[in-house]
């Protein structure tokens, strides 16, 4: 399946799926760059935004204070 690409007032753009996944990546981080957002429907792209959450890093456990030799 393939992916599309948008961005306000420019074009729907289709990334092909099978084509090298070295190259894939490099384009979507091109479009990123520019300002494009994953959408699911080309017909209707602007009420099918992927919204994708900023990523939290995970709390650290605390460790336990070691109690204290003799």
């Amino acid at each position: 399946m393939a992916q599309y690409w948008y961005k306000k007032d420019k074009r729907v753009k289709r990334i092909p799926e099978q084509s090298d996944d070295r190259d894939v990546i490099q384009r979507i981080k091109d479009l990123k760059a520019k300002g494009y957002v994953k959408v699911l429907d080309r017909r209707n792209p602007e009420d099918t935004i992927v919204k994708q959450p900023k990523r939290t890093p995970k709390p650290r456990k605390k460790t336990k204070a070691r109690a204290k030799k003799k």
